[in-house]
């Protein structure tokens, strides 16, 4: 559409908005094209002048209280729109298109109707490339031009194909490459030939690489950084890959990368410059945020970055962190009824402390190639899952990251850790037939954990936040072993894949599903005298919550224990039969999930716009599905497997969407084991306990989730 833009502006204003037109003025009520096929509505619409007003003016109540944008009809710019439909109809290859057009008046409205007769369109009957003879092959041009034999005869394509074909020729060594072209139209049988002649100039070698505005970071920085060198044969597409190159350092504010010459010297010159000019960014950062979530309430943010530390563009990262799951010290006071609200009937919470995230680590963004860089990295940290685990660490990791041809970056690394992990008991009496309490402290006690990794992310959408097209492809693998240093409890092997895809359906709705699964196995240990399969508790899987299915709250979906704590409780009052009122003791059930060795999640989401609210606010309909295995202690039985509906809101933001969802959930609670805590042991009440469902329809079938970004 951009070379249509010099014609379509001719006398054109701006979208046509309350303008001084002699009274009455007519709102523009409704817009609508029939016997469009070839062009869809939303072009036709971005082509006009005339368009329609906001959706909530169409409705005589709101239209009345002023609710909506207005835009009226200017007669002029209406008579023009038929012209630039013709226009653009007629670039496009359909030459014998016609436009009429049908207004319904009222006293203060119009509705409008644009009536196409297309007609039939003229064909490429021919494709002559001549010039690129020994630089390009001819069959490697004719597919990748977007323009074939037997296409409508469309000039903006045309003038595409002729910016592919001096691309690729620029590609192979020849910056001063032109393509001229042609074509003959023939109306009367409705066929076109189109020529493009290239001349391709000398073929020539990088002579220099010339880098201006760097202050505190060395241009040596700069050029080791970009995929050109001297001497190297010259390519257009290696000046848009440098410019990527440098933005992804973060360092520098603009970075623009050309031939510092838009011409050739001399005929035969076969020696170019290129040009690197940058402006560094702010290379100290200081950041500091709070939050909210409905799991971990509030949460607290503060970090310092220092971008070309000791030289070289390395930059050095200080980052905090702190949070807390549900109320409990020090959020104690009154914050549990609102806003810390959403665990307040859990009973255990308050074993969750406050969780912490220190860290420092070091970038080094060469590392022994532009193609690979380092980084390492200290932290301290405290990290729960609510009804799981809590896990304290301190951790010393080293990772390299290597961009491969495919634009694919891989990433190993290797992890040493100190770490304590804080589980409910009956986990381990369930798994582990591990039910005495004395016999269960040495799960929890402090462990040398040494895991390698290896991973890659895919990732083809147009956009971090909020994507709409193209997919993402991850999968990682963690193994830890004795043979790394790892205890003799830590061991084990982890594979994750997630597949991400997303669909555009129209102008603002998309399609987008996930699906996730991954597994975990463990080596046999002699442990009391038995034989068991121990996977830590933080290395498990988990479902459930607002980035997974959201029929459920966080880890509430698959397997789990319940103890009941004599010693814990309430006192309620009730009455028995005669009417007597009675104080009852009701002990605590403590709900804990045992998470899985293997899980499996899929999700589907429609994002679609909602009428009358603009781009700021849009509205989704999901379902989500899942569920954890414990493979080795029961069968693989996917008529388990959780579906779950719901519906959610989006309110667009700077930082990503904020996300509003309410989830279905219409299945009976989890049966699990029921344990009784009777002195140093835990007693099995019952293998299979369910508990009923009380309160409200709401709080019994409704799940809320409030969160930014997509879930996906």
């Amino acid at each position: 559409m951009l070379f249509l833009a010099p014609a379509l502006r001719c006398g054109s204003p701006t979208p046509l908005y309350a303008q001084s037109i002699e009274e009455p003025r007519l709102v523009v009520r409704g817009l609508d094209f029939r016997g469009n096929h070839a062009i869809d509505g939303y072009t036709l619409r971005t082509s006009i002048a005339t368009t329609e007003s906001s959706w909530l003016v169409r409705f005589p109540l709101t239209g009345w209280i002023g609710a909506g944008e207005k835009r009226y009809l200017d007669e002029t710019e209406f008579r023009r729109d038929v012209l630039r439909l013709v226009l653009l109809y007629r670039v496009s290859g359909y030459l014998q298109v016609r436009v009429d057009t049908m207004v319904r008046r009222s006293k203060d409205a119009a509705r409008i109707q644009f009536l196409i007769r297309e007609g039939p369109p003229v064909r490429v009957r021919s494709i002559d490339i001549s010039g690129v003879e020994g630089i390009v092959p001819l069959r490697d041009l004719l597919h990748d031009i977007p323009l074939a034999v037997g296409d409508p005869f469309n000039r903006i394509r045309f003038e595409w194909a002729a910016d592919t074909i001096r691309a690729a020729v620029r590609d192979r060594g020849y910056p001063f490459a032109e393509v001229f072209r042609s074509y003959d139209v023939h109306e009367d049988s409705l066929s076109a030939r189109i020529r493009f002649e290239l001349e391709p100039g000398a073929r020539g070698r990088v002579d220099s690489v010339i880098v201006e505005g760097t202050r505190e970071i060395a241009p040596d920085v700069v050029r080791r950084m970009i995929p050109i060198r001297s001497g190297a044969w010259f390519s257009q597409s290696a000046l848009y890959r440098s410019q990527r190159d440098l933005y992804r350092l973060g360092v520098f504010g603009y970075v623009n990368v050309t031939l510092a010459d838009s011409a050739p010297q001399g005929p035969a010159d076969s020696s170019v410059a290129v040009r690197v000019q940058v402006t560094e960014g702010t290379l100290r950062r200081l950041r500091m945020g709070v939050g909210y979530g409905t799991v971990d309430c509030f949460r607290g943010l503060a970090s310092w970055s220092a971008s070309n530390v000791l030289g070289g563009g390395r930059v050095l990262d200080l980052t905090a962190r702190v949070s807390k799951l549900g109320a409990g010290d020090p959020l104690s006071a009154g914050f549990e009824n609102w806003p810390c609200g959403a665990l307040k009937d859990e009973v255990g919470t308050e074993r969750f402390r406050l969780n912490y995230n220190v860290a420092a680590s070091l970038q080094e963004p060469f590392l022994f190639s532009r193609l690979t860089r380092g980084t390492v990295s200290l932290s301290a940290e405290r990290h729960s899952e609510i009804q799981a685990y809590r896990r304290d660490a301190l951790s010393a990791n080293l990772s390299v990251t290597r961009e491969t041809r495919w634009d694919l970056p891989v990433t190993a690394g290797y992890s040493v850790s100190l770490t304590r992990t804080f589980a409910e008991p009956a986990i381990f009496c369930s798994f582990l037939s591990v039910c005495r309490l004395e016999d269960a402290e040495p799960f929890s006690e402090q462990r040398l954990q040494s895991m390698v990794t290896l991973g890659f992310v895919r990732d083809r959408s147009n956009s971090v936040l909020d994507p709409t097209r193209g997919s993402t492809l991850s999968a990682e693998a963690r193994y830890a072993s004795r043979l790394l240093g790892s205890d003799s409890l830590i061991q084990f092997a982890k594979g994750v894949m997630e597949l991400a895809v997303y669909y555009p359906i129209g102008r603002r709705t998309t399609l987008a599903w996930r699906v996730r699964g991954g597994g975990i196995v463990s080596p046999a240990l002699g442990f009391g005298g038995q034989s068991v399969r121990y996977i830590p508790p933080s290395e498990r899987f988990y479902a459930g919550g607002a980035n997974s299915v959201r029929g459920y709250g966080q880890n509430r979906l698959g397997p789990v224990v319940r103890v009941v704590n004599p010693e814990r409780g309430d006192t309620v009052l009730s009455r028995d039969s005669p009417g007597t009122e009675v104080r009852r003791f009701v002990p605590d059930t403590l709900t804990a999930a045992t998470g899985g060795n293997s899980l499996i999640i899929a999700n589907a989401e429609l994002r679609f716009p909602l009428p009358g609210f603009g781009a700021r606010l849009s509205g989704a309909a999901f379902v989500d599905l899942g569920q954890l295995f414990e493979r080795g202690k029961e069968l693989v039985d996917f008529s388990k497997t959780r579906v779950t509906p719901g519906l959610g809101l989006r309110i667009a933001t700077p930082i990503g969407p904020m996300r509003f969802d309410v989830g279905y959930n219409g299945y009976q609670p989890e049966a699990g084991p029921l344990y009784r805590k009777e002195g140093p042991e835990l007693v099995l009440l019952n293998p299979l306990y369910r508990p009923g469902r009380s309160g409200a329809w709401v709080s019994r079938h409704l799940v809320f989730h409030f969160s930014v970004g997509q879930a996906f």
